[in-house]
């Protein structure tokens, strides 16, 4: 499995949601679990996590144009945009 970390500024977090909203409904099948954060001192600042099966999968949903143009749409500052493709270590 890969989960990818998305950490990124948005111009308003509640105009943001409902295009992540979206975005899960229609990548579902494919994601198989989600958390979504946002910065206790600037609450615009927002930490996406997703696992996926495979890295392929994941950046084959994260690099597309469509996701791109979406994320602007939605008001992500694309300069803002740290993504990590990353492998689970240990949990507890």
């Amino acid at each position: 499995m890969t989960t990818v970390i998305c950490i990124c500024r948005v111009a308003d977090y509640d105009a943001f949601r409902p295009g992540y909203d979206r975005a899960l409904e229609l990548f579902s099948a494919s994601i198989r679990s989600w958390r979504l954060c946002r910065g206790q001192d600037d609450p615009n600042v927002v930490l996406i996590e997703e696992t996926f099966d495979s890295r392929e999968t994941a950046e084959a949903i994260w690099n597309s144009p469509a996701t791109a143009a979406a994320m602007e749409a939605d008001g992500i500052d694309m300069a803002s945009l740290r993504v990590e493709y990353m492998d689970e270590m240990d949990n507890g």
